[in-house]
């Protein structure tokens, strides 16, 4: 029996971490926004022009749009696991929930820090792959784009009979969240990733979206998109790709124009919010592989890649520093500050990302992660 043994690093895709490192660019940004609006709950905030300005900015290019790129990537990445455990003979679905217990492991830990955490969804839909594991690429292709296209029409009928909230969980969070002291901190987090964030909107809508994104993922992976030869290497396809996503953004935003000018009723029937996330992380994404492909900014770009490389360790960290610096300390800061907080977190993750590759195989989470996983210890300096 051959020993089960990982994928190789020399056979990592860059684009792909580059994307990754783009994606968590994205959820630094509005993970540090939404302890801003945690810290503000309640109080009277004043609008000014730079405050509506980075509101608007990061909702346009960040606004849900970092988490579902990181779903898509972890498709990738989980399919592309499963495709190298499939070589062998034995064990390889014991081996792969086995990883994603691990990752649960990691996201209660990372739950601690920050409620909103995301590992704890990628180690559910993680799980849920497996059924779709033996389907071919245009199979998983055909039902992840029917999932993402019919779920407004779920979120609109749940919200027409007012079944997406639950008060009761969020007032519990506020509650523990303004007594201010470490442990009720902790507590506040918990609740709100295994209460409050079981509500509907969350449980159902979200997951589906999630769903969906990770089967797009596992395509990319099985159709070999980002081979030498795959179709998101020929410029051909980028382009038509990236002018249908473009036009169909602008679209979009026009009607959502329209929709709330002229208080249309469309939201109620179809809800655009994720359609219009989706297409406008696509118009990015493809931005970011166009431009990749043509040679230029390389410096950038591979700092990116380190980053990405290092995903669920600066995930983590961000969550920790989160946690230190904007939720227990609860700095005065207003939503500037913890725009360009969180800015400066990951422009420092960067090189230091870049550094410890250097030294390092593996980031120190990714490096724990993969020995738990294989039950054997890697080489972890170089």
């Amino acid at each position: 029996m051959i020993e089960l043994s990982p994928v190789s690093q020399q056979q990592r895709t860059p684009v792909v971490d580059i994307l990754r490192g783009w994606s968590l660019l994205g959820v630094v940004i509005m993970n540090y926004l939404s302890v801003y609006g945690w810290n503000t709950h309640g109080k009277e905030i004043a609008s000014t022009a730079t405050s509506t300005f980075i509101e608007n900015f990061t909702e346009l290019l960040f606004g849900s749009k970092g988490w579902p790129l990181l779903a898509i990537l972890f498709g990738y990445g989980f399919s592309a696991l499963l495709k190298n455990i499939s070589k062998y003979n034995a064990g390889k679905y014991a081996f792969f929930i086995t990883r994603m217990f691990w990752l649960f492991a990691f996201a209660f830990i990372n739950t601690l820090f920050f409620g909103g955490d995301i590992l704890n969804d990628y180690a559910f839909i993680g799980l849920l792959l497996l059924a779709f594991h033996k389907c071919c690429s245009r199979q998983l292709f055909v039902i992840g784009i029917a999932i993402l296209l019919l779920t407004p029409l779920l979120q609109s009928y749940l919200g027409k009979h007012k079944l997406l909230f639950s008060p009761k969980d969020r007032d519990t969070f506020y509650s523990l969240y303004e007594e201010g002291t470490f442990v009720a901190y902790l507590k506040a987090n918990l609740h709100m990733r295994y209460k409050w964030m079981l509500r509907l909107s969350y449980l159902i809508i979200f997951h589906l979206i999630q769903l969906g994104c990770f089967l797009i993922g596992a395509a990319l992976e099985r159709s070999n998109a980002f081979d030498t030869n795959g179709f998101l290497s020929n410029k051909k396809v980028i382009k038509k790709i990236f002018w249908f996503s473009f036009f169909n953004s602008a679209l979009i935003y026009l009607l959502q124009f329209f929709i709330a000018r002229y208080e249309w009723p469309f939201n109620k029937y179809y809800n655009l919010y994720y359609p219009q996330a989706l297409v406008v992380m696509l118009f990015i994404s493809i931005s970011i592989i166009w431009l990749q492909s043509t040679s230029k900014f390389i410096l950038i770009f591979e700092a990116f890649r380190a980053t990405g490389k290092m995903t669920l360790t600066n995930y983590i960290l961000q969550n920790i520093i989160a946690f230190i610096v904007l939720i227990y300390s609860k700095p005065g800061w207003g939503i500037t500050g913890y725009f360009l907080f969180g800015l400066i977190v990951f422009l420092l993750q960067m090189p230091l990302s870049q550094w410890w590759l250097k030294n390092y195989n593996y980031g120190p989470a990714e490096w724990l992660w993969r020995c738990l996983s294989y039950k054997k210890r890697f080489a972890f300096k170089k």
